[in-house]
């Protein structure tokens, strides 16, 4: 039985700062969050923390003995190390492996630890499962800005996933209706590059068929290729395909998703006080609003040096 009363502590990994917005912010901003992920989580009672990027190994040690879960975002980034330069950067595929190794060690070790990737977060995930084999797994499919339904495997597969297995029926018959999976990617990741379970794919304009949805067949560890967080706070009044997913049925199928992944974290058995907490939380940083410059509403720029306000809080009494 898991603690309903406590809210679990999610950190969101922040992702190299994208080229929209460095040119608007400037090169000081390295990293950001897009607030559509941390609203997604709050729904469904969560609490959020940043997880900085370019840190050393012990960092993302000690940040994960005190939240319950990780959710790795999407982003734009080049995977090949020779493409980026001094202002395009991708320390988060470093940070997400120092993550996804952790994270397979604690589950190891008996210590429930939950991930969850969406769109190059999932890629990432998949990337390190490899062990090094690999250092892309993805195919370039054509680009896609649309809403879609997914296209489930059969019923034996998605009785025994861990996703979807108490999900029911109608729902799960609607997410092959409706257009609720809003797809914003150019790469994408087949069944035969990896070994996990896949419960869902899609197909670009091509007929290319790739994975929407997937799960780890050992370890508690989740990913989709679309953006289940998109449908709740990302508008934009002259897209049709992402007017059709903001039904409110379209609405129920991603709050599953986000209820799902916050009842894994429940399962983490950490606990802090809320004074231990405060010092962490993303409500330290403040919130920009980018939508004029970006796709993105809202986000939460970072510089480099970032840290947690630690000594703001050093009085604060255990309430």
């Amino acid at each position: 039985m898991c603690d309903r009363d406590y809210s679990p502590l999610i950190g969101i990994l922040c992702m190299d700062i994208a080229q929209e917005l460095q040119r608007k912010y400037g090169e000081l901003i390295h990293s950001y969050i897009s607030a559509a992920y941390v609203k997604y989580l709050e729904s469904m009672g969560a609490r959020v923390v940043p997880i900085w990027i370019s840190r050393p190994r012990a960092y993302y040690e000690e940040i994960m003995e005190k939240i319950n879960g990780i959710l790795l975002p999407g982003g734009a980034v080049f995977l090949d190390d020779s493409k980026c330069s001094e202002n395009l950067r991708n320390d988060c595929v470093q940070s997400s492996k120092f993550i996804y190794e952790i994270a397979e060690e604690r589950n190891n070790d008996g210590k429930y630890f939950p991930l969850w990737g969406t769109c190059l977060g999932y890629q990432l995930m998949l990337l390190h499962s490899c062990k090094g084999n690999s250092n892309d797994i993805r195919s370039e499919c054509k680009k896609m800005e649309c809403s879609l339904p997914i296209i489930l495997e059969n019923s034996q597969v998605l009785q025994n996933s861990q996703l979807l297995k108490d999900c029911n029926e109608e729902l799960v018959a609607a997410m092959s209706q409706l257009p609720f999976g809003y797809h914003s990617h150019r790469y994408c990741v087949t069944k035969e590059r990896i070994s996990w379970t896949v419960l869902a794919t899609n197909k670009d304009s091509e007929g290319l068929e790739f994975i929407s949805v997937i799960e780890h067949k050992k370890y508690p560890f989740f990913g989709s290729q679309i953006h289940p967080e998109q449908i709740y706070y990302e508008y934009d009044d002259y897209d049709d395909d992402r007017g059709r997913c903001q039904s409110f049925r379209c609405l129920e199928i991603t709050q599953y998703f986000a209820k799902f992944f916050v009842q894994c974290c429940h399962r983490n058995k950490y606990r802090c006080s809320k004074a231990e907490a405060l010092p962490y939380l993303i409500y330290n940083f403040p919130i920009e609003f980018t939508a004029p410059y970006t796709s993105r509403q809202q986000c939460y720029l970072f510089k480099k040096n970032v840290d947690y306000p630690k000594k703001k809080y050093e009085s604060t009494d255990d309430l």
